[in-house]
């Protein structure tokens, strides 16, 4: 797998090539009519409780697609300082306080819930702090942000080029761009902190990238008595609704 190292601003980039899967299908297009006819009424329900009967909902055709989506695991590292005022207590009878190379003179302060007085002196500082955040994220082909784990899982093809080239037809294209994607996966990883001051490293790193082209079966649904039409969507890798 090759990499690529960009830099934007300070900040270092390492962004694996993005790889391509394609789930296999577990089943054909008469597995799947019979799948449809039997949820086909759940997409027209308005209440769990009332839907309309079976016989009122004819399916009109299911197609087979292969819809994408953009699976990315990133990483960020920050190394930084912030600002940091310490308050120490000191005893009363304490009038100068001669430190780093500094003389503090001792302040009255308030603690506990009795708001008792005591004698306390401040300095800045800085504190150095490493900063790691982790990023799991999914993009539908529209570029709309997706829960990963609701993403259909499953054996693949071992040629999954060859594959969508033999069915291109079926095969429906990413909305956005990579330029986009990668903004987006870099927007959510690498938030800094509130309290950052001077950096003195900054790397982010997107350690598994990949377009997944996922089958599923589209039914187009009519009820009878109105016209309306609704599309029923059937992973098919897993035979289940796929709302994504």
């Amino acid at each position: 797998m090759t990499v690529s190292i960009l830099a934007k601003e300070e900040m270092k980039e390492r962004i694996d090539e993005r790889e391509l899967i394609v789930h296999n299908i577990a089943f054909d297009t008469k597995a799947a009519k019979s799948i449809v006819e039997k949820d086909k009424t759940k997409v027209f329900a308005k209440l769990s409780f009332f839907k309309p009967k079976n016989e009122d909902i004819e399916c009109e055709s299911v197609q087979l697609f292969y819809e994408p989506f953009v699976m990315a695991k990133a990483n960020y590292f920050l190394d930084y300082y912030r600002k940091k005022t310490y308050t120490i207590k000191i005893r009363e009878d304490v009038s100068e306080v001669i430190a780093f190379g500094q003389t503090f003179k001792p302040g009255a302060t308030e603690e506990g819930i009795l708001k008792r007085s005591c004698k306390t002196i401040s300095f800045d500082a800085q504190e150095r702090v490493i900063h790691k955040a982790a990023t799991h994220m999914a993009l539908n082909r529209m570029g709309r942000e997706i829960n990963p784990t609701r993403l259909p899982s499953g054996p693949t093809e071992l040629n999954p080029k060859g594959t969508l080239e033999k069915d291109s037809d079926r095969v429906r294209d990413l909305e956005i761009s990579s330029d986009i994607i990668l903004d987006k996966i870099r927007k959510r990883a690498t938030e800094r902190p509130p309290d950052v001051g001077r950096i003195t490293e900054e790397k982010f790193e997107v350690t598994e990238y990949a377009l997944v082209c996922t089958p599923i079966y589209e039914a187009r649904c009519r009820r009878l008595k109105t016209g309306e039409i609704r599309i029923l969507r059937i992973s098919g890798v897993t035979g289940k609704p796929l709302p994504l």
